[in-house]
């Protein structure tokens, strides 16, 4: 299956039930907690299978989100994995679907075969309430599928600020109601993280008081891509930068270096390419993020950085055609369109 039928891949849920029978006049507001929403669409890398999550509201508590796979041929799909899983993603092979889920008390990145067997716990995996946003991929498989590189918090240098007295030390110190239940900043880091599938040894690959994500590893195995701010007050300016790692050693190059902001960066497939998210704006922080992010396209060293499309609508996340002659983009308007832009 191509990149453009994957980009364009839509999942309805219907509501069916027995007081479907009975006509109602327009939405009530029991209707509200039976809402679906789908999300996380991947196709297997042979396309007869698509993977995807399902968030539902229909039980006390926050919402929850549940795998599916779909038969592409006959339409069929069923439930997969644990009550609680998102995130899915296919191993290059197509033996093995990668997430984030519950095993009994913890929560990390699992794995399991396609038919709902083998399902094994790798790693556990941390956040945080940093109110600052991330944006991208969280996991990612190597090339030859042998290692899953993901996102996970460790402490940082200061400590928690919910304490008894509370100490703030920080400018960004106070995250809002959605993006934690504590009511001060945690001051966990980001970092980026690799763990062998066979034997589920895990390396961590970033250190330090900065906050890692938006990760893809490099079709030859030897690097991982990733965001990060790393200026000099990183609380105060928004100043993302897109960054290369070598998975060998934990050696890290600069391959964007503006006042503006990166997001999303992505490998083309010959590994020579990068095409990333970027906005322009010569100031940027935590309070003046709302310029529309357009698709760039750079060289594997941050050079030759190009806008691929000026066209005044937020470009969505970049996708490579499998020939890397081409980047599929999303417009974001009154109606979402799929272009293709060559390269």
């Amino acid at each position: 299956m191509s990149c453009a039928a994957r980009t364009t891949l839509i999942a309805v849920v219907c509501l069916v039930g027995a007081a479907a029978a009975q006509p109602r006049s327009g939405l009530q507001s029991q209707d509200l907690y039976k809402l679906q929403s789908v999300s996380d669409v991947h196709a297997s890398p042979d396309g007869r299978q698509v993977v995807y999550s399902v968030q539902s509201s229909d039980r006390p508590g926050r919402p929850y989100s549940r795998l599916w796979i779909m038969d592409v041929e006959s339409r069929a799909a069923r439930r997969l994995g644990p009550d609680s899983a998102s995130s899915p993603l296919w191993s290059p092979d197509g033996s093995l679907i990668a997430f984030t889920g519950r095993d009994d008390d913890q929560g990390g990145l699992m794995v399991i075969k396609p038919d709902g067997s083998g399902e094994t716990f790798l790693a556990p995996i941390a956040g945080t309430n940093h109110p600052l946003p991330s944006s991208g991929d969280g996991l990612v498989w190597s090339p030859d599928g042998r290692q899953i590189a993901f996102i996970s918090a460790t402490d940082g240098p200061e400590a928690d600020a919910n304490g008894d007295p509370m100490v703030i030390t920080r400018y960004l110190y106070k995250p809002t109601a959605s993006e934690g239940l504590t009511r001060f900043n945690d001051n966990r880091r980001l970092h980026i993280f690799v763990v062998d599938v066979a034997t589920k040894k895990v390396r961590q690959l970033t250190t330090g008081s900065y906050y890692e994500h938006s990760i893809d590893w490099s079709p030859n195995g030897e690097e991982i891509l990733f965001v990060s701010n790393r200026g000099p007050d990183p609380d105060r300016f928004f100043n993302y930068d897109i960054f290369a790692l070598k998975v060998s050693d934990g050696s890290v190059r600069k391959l964007s270096d503006t006042k503006s902001a990166e997001y999303r960066p992505k490998w083309s497939p010959d590994g020579r390419s990068i095409a990333f998210q970027g906005t322009t704006r010569s100031l940027t922080s935590s309070e003046t993020t709302m310029e529309d992010t357009h698709v760039w396209v750079m060289s594997a060293d941050g050079s030759a950085r190009r806008e691929l499309c000026r066209v005044d609508n937020r470009q969505g996340a970049a996708e490579w055609s499998r020939d890397g002659q081409a980047v599929y983009l999303r417009f974001r308007s009154v109606e979402a369109r799929v272009s293709t832009v060559r390269v």
